[in-house]
């Protein structure tokens, strides 16, 4: 079925303005720990929010061909995550996140029933301004060591000096790592590389525009200086580029090297407290798992379930265990762990059936991002561009398996 013209424009904008956090919080007394606010508990109307929703309103009224399959295989994932809350102590905390994940499941959904062939021709631009707007204000926010005041598009007010802000040290000189409009460089460099990805090798825009915005986009990923993105990019494009533009990916990365090794070999010295509060968060996120190991603590109850026993730092470390699956088994046990693995496997496993002329490797790369950076991280489960970039890829992988099998019959 052909998009509308309301349809087209509300998608444009959807994609545009999925890096974006512009919303309203708000604070009910759930949303406290220790008198202090916690993003990750507060309900929140985003912008963004209200796109997808007008997007699915005007689809659904045409009553459209749905991807029955995308559809049961996310309403199963949502069942497992829901049933976690019986029994949480923080219900409220739980029915936000399901709610966001309604929201950005169904926009998957939506993208799983598109044609492919006509939906990356309406998802390119968006796509295409989306990273590069990001990258330009990553870049200008480091150059000015602070930001540029663009709140409309949920850019935080910080400077160098901020406390608590993302900072590089190289040889004792600081610098700040970008943020845009993201609440933390490393998932600005997560999505910056995963958007890259999907923009060049599955919607295979090879023009000069794409060039310039991967190169473009590969500088704010390593002013993010973000450890565990750098080598999910440093690999993506040692398994993809061409022959002939070997050489120069092997150049530089050996200009960057002394850059990146004092960003690396930091974690074992003056930035080992990364490491004490990620290994303490996995030990507790262990232990709650043992404690509630079929359903869980609860979903999005991790931070209330642990957060008195976090001492480490200058203050309380309020963050989510930094992986995905952990963090899955933790807050919603084992079947929400099944919900989960059912999510991602059944489509990564149908993309690798795929006919080996297919490029194989392309369609499967963004999933291969989004796993290796889910061990290290858990903004895709847990931050709004996190969830929406996680079920853009899911969405696409259905219409790619389509059209790849009927392009090789």
């Amino acid at each position: 079925m052909v998009l509308t013209w309301s349809e087209k424009i509300l998608l444009f904008l959807t994609i545009l303005f999925l890096p974006t956090q512009l919303g309203k919080h708000f604070w009910p007394q759930f949303s406290y720990i220790y008198s202090l606010r916690v993003d990750y508990l507060s309900p929140t109307l985003y912008f963004w929010d209200i796109l997808v929703m007008g997007l699915l309103s005007v689809w659904v009224l045409r009553k459209p061909e749905i991807n029955k399959f995308a559809l049961n295989l996310f309403l199963f994932f949502l069942f497992t995550q829901a049933l976690s809350l019986i029994g949480a102590s923080n219900i409220e905390a739980g029915l936000i996140r399901l709610e966001q994940y309604l929201l950005s499941g169904f926009f998957g959904v939506f993208i799983a029933s598109q044609d492919f062939k006509n939906l990356r021709k309406k998802i390119y631009l968006p796509l295409t301004l989306a990273v590069f707007g990001e990258a330009i204000l990553a870049i200008s926010q480091f150059i000015k060591g602070g930001t540029l005041g663009l709140w409309i598009l949920g850019e935080r007010t910080f400077t160098i000096s901020t406390p608590g802000i993302a900072k590089f040290d190289f040889y004792g000189r600081e610098f700040l790592r970008p943020y845009a409009t993201f609440p933390h460089p490393n998932v600005l460099a997560g999505f910056i590389l995963i958007g890259i990805c999907i923009m060049y090798q599955v919607l295979r825009g090879k023009n000069g525009r794409s060039k310039l915005v991967m190169i473009i986009g590969g500088l704010a990923v390593f002013l993010t200086m973000s450890r565990v993105v750098i080598l999910a990019g440093i690999a993506s494009l040692l398994l993809t580029v061409k022959r002939k533009w070997f050489v120069w990916v092997i150049f530089i990365f050996l200009v960057a090297s002394p850059i990146l090794f004092t960003r690396f070999s930091s974690l074992f010295n003056f930035d080992n407290l990364t490491l004490l509060r990620r290994e303490e968060l996995i030990g507790s996120a262990w232990q709650i798992f043992l404690q509630h190991h079929i359903f869980g603590v609860g979903l999005n109850n991790f931070i209330p379930a642990q957060a008195s026993d976090l001492a480490i730092g200058p203050s309380r470390f309020l963050q989510p265990v930094h992986n995905i699956f952990l963090l899955t088994l933790s807050e919603t046990g084992l079947i929400g762990l099944i919900g989960l693995v059912a999510l991602i496997v059944f489509p990564i496993s149908k993309l690798l059936r795929l006919h080996p002329t297919s490029y194989t490797l392309h369609p499967i790369l963004p999933w291969l991002i989004i796993l290796f950076l889910g061990m290290f991280d858990h903004y895709f489960l847990t931050l709004p561009q996190g969830y929406r970039l996680f079920f853009l890829v899911w969405g696409l992988s259905f219409p790619m398996l389509k059209y790849f099998r009927e392009s090789h019959k």
